[in-house]
């Protein structure tokens, strides 16, 4: 595994930690997060994975652009976080559209609604909280892609 993809996967998992803290400060505590993830695990486990799936392509690709191309490390890290947390959010979203938004299809018009419900919500909630640390973690991830020596990581 590329020094890359090990960044990312550290660097998500930041993320994730740092969402969780954000849950449990504005939405009722570590109950509430339990809650969550007990009502939402199927949801939350497919997006943690498609959030690793998209860091194993997406490190790979930071670390050319960054070492390699000599891009802006820190502009492209923001970039791949962002990216990566987006194809997360594509993947927990899916799970729930094809669990109970194609049921909710019997009508004209229910499939904008459903779309509507299981993709465009969740990015909107995600993104207005999570935003700002994914540009904050991305940053540092690119630049410790660009400063840390193959060898540390191997």
């Amino acid at each position: 595994m590329n020094k890359g993809i090990k960044i990312a996967y550290i660097f998500i998992t930041i993320n994730l930690i740092i969402a969780m803290l954000i849950f449990i400060f504005t939405f009722g505590g570590f109950e509430g997060l339990i809650e969550i993830i007990s009502e939402l695990a199927l949801n939350l486990s497919v997006g943690i994975l498609g959030l690793f799936i998209a860091g194993y392509f997406i490190g790979k690709k930071t670390e050319i652009l960054i070492n390699e191309k000599k891009w802006n490390s820190i502009l492209v890290g923001i970039v791949a976080l962002i990216l990566i947390l987006l194809i997360g959010i594509l993947f927990g979203s899916s799970v729930g559209f094809l669990q109970e938004g194609l049921n909710h299809i019997d009508r004209e018009g229910q499939l904008s609604d459903s779309l509507f419900d299981y993709y465009i919500k969740p990015l909107f909630w995600i993104m207005l909280f999570g935003i700002i640390p994914t540009i904050i973690v991305g940053g540092i991830m690119g630049w410790k892609i660009k400063t840390t020596p193959n060898k540390v990581l191997c």
